[in-house]
């Protein structure tokens, strides 16, 4: 008698990078606890920032997502950042045609299994598609704000006698955090003045854009961003129409 084998498909939970990178891994379960429960799908748009094609010298067949063909010797692996932080996409026994048009810089939607491959967090996308209107960037976040406004979260658990290794390619991003002590008050007296900047213009229902901003607290592009994110995280600030922000 042939025994038919059984696959729960678990639903994509849309979320940002940075959840994936605060979240515990259970291995037993193949499983990743985050502030949205446990998660192995998952869906986020990010920016391809650089791309390689590599020769597997070994891999665990039986803990890897092949779409293409089995019998390939080649990986292909994108890093992602999402603006929240940096994680890494690998497409195993991959057809390098089928992704030759998919380049560095491109803005991507990906669908794929949470993995912990080489001691990191990583995806293995079962469906990728670029980005032409970024609108879809603003209601994908704002559909993420809308459920931790609404309280749609929990407490992350603690892992017991498992090892929790933090991406390697985020590893560069958390060196940061050593100095954060230091410039954590001049940091949160400048995200303050942000958004008591975007709260005053917020009385008359237009906001404020983000080159207003810049031109404001003359500060770098990237730390700009850096702060508006924190506080979309936080739930603080939403944009109203692109590049423009008001309070909730």
């Amino acid at each position: 008698m042939n025994e038919t084998k059984s696959f729960k498909r678990y639903s994509a939970i849309c979320c940002w990078i940075k959840h994936l990178l605060e979240g515990r891994y259970l291995s037993e379960e193949k499983i990743l606890f985050t502030i949205f429960g446990k998660l192995k799908r998952i869906r986020n748009i990010a920016t391809i920032v650089d791309k390689r094609e590599i020769t597997n010298t070994q891999a665990n067949r039986e803990d890897i997502y092949s779409e293409d063909d089995d019998t390939s010797n080649l990986r292909i692996e994108f890093d992602l950042d999402d603006g929240t932080g940096l994680i890494r996409a690998i497409f195993w026994s991959a057809n390098p045609e089928k992704y030759k048009n998919f380049k560095k810089g491109d803005i991507i939607d990906v669908i794929g299994l949470i993995r912990h491959w080489k001691e990191y967090i990583s995806i293995s996308p079962e469906i990728i598609k670029k980005i032409e209107d970024p609108n879809l960037i603003l209601l994908r976040n704002a559909e993420i704000i809308k459920k931790i406004k609404s309280g749609e979260t929990q407490k992350i658990p603690e892992i017991l006698n498992e090892e929790i290794v933090i991406d390697e390619i985020s590893a560069e991003i958390d060196v940061k955090d050593l100095f954060e002590e230091e410039q954590g008050n001049n940091l949160n007296d400048l995200k303050e003045k942000i958004y008591t900047l975007i709260e005053d213009n917020s009385l008359d229902g237009n906001g404020i854009s983000f080159q207003e901003l810049k031109k404001i607290t003359q500060i770098s592009e990237d730390d700009l961003r850096s702060h508006i994110r924190d506080l979309e995280m936080e739930s603080r600030i939403y944009q109203s129409e692109e590049n423009v922000f008001q309070i909730y």
